[in-house]
């Protein structure tokens, strides 16, 4: 009899990110170290067993919780992103997917906030770099083509994020605080329109 490994390691996958979503619903109801195993064992009917199988100890799962998350974010900023062939529809996309992420993944959103420099990611950097680099890659590659073409500001690379997501970011903080009053959409169109008109080319030629 022939094994069905592609089924099989859907499965496994499957029970994973279970897994990792009950985790993260414990971790934010209860926080952290309050949460036992036999709690992410309820919450995601896996057995103690698979949990450990997959994840090793509680901390090591609290580290895949954040790791999950950004990828989760990546793979699908990077999927908006290269859909988009017009410049300015990409800045404005770029804008409206990280307010949209996180108002579809406030748990998620409050996490990576709050844990990056928590104790239990000390030993994630060396991962955090293997996930950046392609990132970073198709990230840049598609900005590099819309600065070639004149559309876009030939800028330091490390400026477009801080221009594009830093209000971003800043208003998320807010939101998920409950301290706003202005729509998530609302924001959005405001945001990528700063960002447009710092980022276009267009804006350097008109203020000449």
């Amino acid at each position: 009899m022939v094994k069905k490994t592609g089924a099989t390691h859907s499965r496994s996958e499957s029970r994973r990110k279970e897994i990792i979503l009950a985790a993260l619903a414990c971790f934010t109801e209860q926080g952290i170290n309050e949460t036992s195993i036999t709690d992410i064992r309820r919450r995601s009917k896996a057995s103690v067993g698979s949990i450990y199988h997959h994840f090793g100890n509680k901390e090591q799962l609290a580290r895949a919780v954040y790791i999950e998350g950004i990828r989760d974010y990546q793979a699908g900023l990077v999927d908006v992103l290269e859909r988009h062939e017009d410049a300015r529809e990409g800045v404005f996309a770029i804008i409206r997917y990280h307010l949209e992420w996180a108002k579809q993944n406030p748990e998620w959103t409050r996490f990576l906030f709050q844990k990056r420099h928590a104790d239990f990611m000390s030993s994630t950097e060396k991962q955090f770099k293997e996930m950046n680099v392609d990132f970073a890659r198709r990230i840049a590659a598609w900005f590099q083509k819309h600065v070639r073409a004149g559309a876009l500001k030939r800028l330091p690379p490390d400026l477009y994020p801080c221009i594009l997501l830093g209000p971003c970011q800043e208003f998320l903080h807010h939101y998920l605080a409950t301290h706003t009053v202005t729509s998530l959409d609302t924001a959005a169109r405001e945001f990528g329109q700063a960002a447009w008109c710092a980022l276009s080319a267009g804006s350097d030629r008109e203020a000449r």
